[in-house]
């Protein structure tokens, strides 16, 4: 019931918006052919007095006096009475219907078409539904509530940190994988996961900050392909380009053939 009672306010409001300035529209129009005439007659009752006081000839004030007569003839004929009446009426009508008929068509085609009977869908219950039965939307605002409640839930920062990734929520991963990191240990997953997303928070940038978690990764694990393609991908980005080159040449010659990183380092070796 709620959602109808907004709706009609917002339809109305929009409704006036448009209908309020036709209403008002013609009346520009009229006041300034009406401004005009105004002038033309005092011009006329200022020509008289200059006469009367001896500032100008009579035969100079009669070819003035014909003069406001033809500006006035023809103000007259520019507008004609009723020819600006007429259109604007039509418009007015036509924009009036218009306007009436957008809201009661698309109400009509949503309850023809839409759900307008479907009952609310209140978060907490959307939550509470089976995790097979959920969206990834669903399944991660479940997570978020749950760390929001348990923020040292190390394990469950670190499942959620490469959901971000996925999702592209590159500040929120890197925030996840550092949380991760602080509660439950330093890993070389961990550390090429938050490299990547500092590294994807920034446009691609290599930073500085993102080559140390891809270094510490390499510690942990020196095979790791990932952090050291993005490490030689920071040489390239620094104008390192030989030291570029060399990094992934040799990274080249250690992986295995059926790599998935073979493809990318070939393509930057191109």
């Amino acid at each position: 019931m709620l959602f109808w009672v907004i709706a009609a306010i917002l339809t109305l409001g929009a409704s006036l918006a448009v209908l309020l300035p036709l209403a008002g529209a013609g009346k520009d129009e009229s006041g300034a052919g009406d401004n005009d005439l105004e002038v033309y007659r005092d011009q006329l009752s200022e020509l008289d007095r200059d006469v009367a006081r001896g500032l100008i000839q009579p035969a100079e004030a009669e070819e003035a006096r014909a003069e406001i007569g033809r500006r006035i003839l023809r103000l007259g004929a520019a507008v004609p009475s009723g020819a600006v009446a007429r259109p604007l009426v039509a418009i007015r009508l036509v924009a009036t219907v218009a306007v009436l008929a957008v809201p009661l068509v698309s109400w009509g085609l949503y309850i023809k078409l839409g759900s307008p009977d479907l009952p609310a869908q209140p978060l907490a219950e959307r939550l509470a539904k089976n995790p097979a039965d959920s969206s990834v939307d669903e399944l991660v605002a479940r997570a978020e509530a749950h760390l929001a409640a348990n923020p040292s839930d190390g394990r469950g920062w670190d499942v959620l940190a490469p959901v971000y990734l996925r999702l592209q929520r590159y500040s929120d991963a890197a925030r996840a994988y550092r949380n991760a990191i602080r509660l439950d240990g330093d890993s070389a997953t961990r550390q090429v996961g938050l490299g990547e997303a500092i590294a994807n928070a920034a446009g691609g940038i290599v930073s500085a900050e993102a080559q140390v978690a891809f270094e510490a990764a390499l510690k942990q694990d020196p095979a790791n392909a990932k952090a050291s393609f993005y490490l030689a991908m920071g040489l390239a980005q620094e104008g390192r380009a030989g030291e570029a080159t060399a990094a992934w040449q040799k990274m080249l010659g250690a992986l295995p053939p059926d790599s998935p990183w073979r493809g990318a380092v070939e393509q930057a070796l191109a």
